[in-house]
C-alpha cells in the first residue's frame, strides 16, 4: 500500500528543525555551564583566584571538547563494521546458501537502489528480539545489522520496512549527528570524573583539608565535578531527544523509499506484541542506534519514541490495532 496519510516531506522538515533546536541547546548548555563555573569560582575564591582570563571556564571547555574530539575520531576511524562486530554480530557472506539471508541481502540491495546509496555490509545479531541498527559516519563506511529474531519473525514486506528505516538513518546522516552528541556526552562524563579525582586528591592532604574553605583547587574541583554531573545528565537527555526526532525522520524515509507504510507499521506492531523485547545489555551503549529501544530506560533518557506514537505518525488508521486506537498515548 502506498502511504497517503503521512506527509513525509513535512515530517522530514519538522524533524530536521527540531534537531537543529536540540543541537543549539547542546552548545548553549556547554557555554552556559562554562560561564557559570567561572563566575562562581571568582566569587567563592576571589582572594586567591583572579586570572586575567576565564581559566576555569576554559579548562572545562577544553576537557569536554578535547575528550569529545578524541572519542569522535576513534569512532570515525573504526566505522560501522566495528560496532557490529563488537556486539557479536556475524557478517553475511554475499554467496550465502541460507534462503532467509539471501532474501535479506536482496532487500538491502533494493533499498540501496531506491535511496541511491552504496550497498553496506549486512550483519546478523544472535538474539531472538526483533531489532536492527545501522552504524558508521558516512554511507561509505556504514554497516547494517539485523537480529536473528527479525529474520525469523518478520515477513519480506516487514523486513523491507525495517531495512528502509535503517537506510533512512544513513541517508539523513543520523549516525554522524548521534556520534557527535555521544562524544560530547562522554566529554561531560570525563569532566565529572576529573572533578571527582581532584576532590579525592585534595582530601588526602590534612593541611589542605583544614584550609579547604580557602583552597581554590578544592573549589575548582568541586565546581568541575558538579558541572560535569549536570552537563552529563542534561546532555544525555538532549542526546536522547535528538535521537527520538531522528527516528521519526527515518520512519518517514522508510515510507519514501518503499512507497509503502504497511511493512514498517506491521513490524512495529510485532515488536510491541513480542514477548522477547529487550536487547542484550551489551548493546546498551549503542541503544540510540537500534530500530527500537528496548533497554527499559525512562522516557527522558529513551532514545526512541513510543511505538504507538511512531505508528500514529506513520498512519494512524488502517493498520492501527483496534485496542490501541483509544489508548491514552494516542490522544492528540
Amino acid at each position: 500500500m502506498v502511504c497517503m496519510a503521512i506527509n513525509f516531506w513535512e515530517a522530514q522538515k519538522k524533524a530536521r528543525s527540531k534537531t537543529s533546536l536540540y543541537l543549539g541547546l547542546f552548545l548553549a548548555l556547554t557555554l552556559l555551564i562554562s560561564t557559570l563555573i567561572e563566575y562562581v569560582m571568582r566569587n567563592l575564591a576571589k582572594d586567591s583566584y583572579h586570572p586575567p582570563i576565564p581559566l576555569l571556564g576554559l579548562a572545562f571547555l577544553i576537557i569536554t571538547c578535547g575528550i569529545a574530539l578524541v572519542e569522535y575520531s576513534h569512532y570515525k576511524s573504526q566505522g560501522g563494521a566495528y560496532v557490529a562486530r563488537s556486539l557479536g554480530a556475524r557478517l553475511i557472506d554475499d554467496h550465502t546458501n541460507n534462503l532467509k539471508e539471501k532474501q535479506l541481502l536482496n532487500i538491502v540491495q533494493e533499498i540501496a537502489i531506491a535511496s541511491s546509496l552504496p550497498v553496506p555490509p549486512v550483519y546478523i545479531l544472535p538474539t531472538d528480539a526483533i531489532n536492527a541498527f545501522t552504524a558508521g559516519l558516512t554511507p561509505e563506511n556504514a554497516a547494517i545489522a539485523i537480529t536473528k529474531g527479525s529474520l525469523d519473525k518478520l515477513t519480506r514486506e516487514e523486513l523491507q520496512g525495517v531495512i528502509a528505516h535503517e537506510f533512512g538513518h544513513i541517508y539523513n546522516g543520523d549516525m554522524k549527528i548521534s556520534m557527535r552528541l555521544a562524544a560530547m556526552v562522554m566529554g561531560f562524563f570525563y569532566a565529572l570524573y576529573i572533578g571527582m579525582r581532584l576532590l579525592q586528591f585534595t582530601s588526602h592532604s590534612r593541611e589542605r583539608r583544614k584550609k579547604k574553605e580557602n583552597n581554590p583547587v578544592v573549589i575548582a574541583a568541586l565546581l568541575i565535578f558538579v558541572a560535569g554531573a549536570l552537563t552529563w545528565i542534561m546532555g544525555s537527555i538532549l542526546k536522547a531527544a535528538v535521537s527520538r526526532e531522528r527516528e521519526y525522520l527515518a520512519d518517514a524515509c522508510a515510507v519514501q523509499f518503499t512507497r509503502n507504510s504497511a511493512g514498517i507499521i506491521q513490524a512495529l506492531i510485532k515488536i510491541e506484541r513480542a514477548e522477547d523485547k529487550k536487547m542484550p545489555l551489551k548493546g546498551m551503549a549503542y541503544s540510540h542506534l537500534y530500530f527500537n529501544d528496548r533497554m527499559g530506560l525512562s522516557s527522558l533518557f529513551s532514545t526512541h519514541p513510543p511505538i504507538r506514537k511512531r505508528i500514529v505518525a506513520l498512519e494512524g488508521g488502517e493498520y492501527m490495532p483496534i485496542e490501541w486506537r483509544h489508548a491514552k498515548i494516542l490522544d492528540h
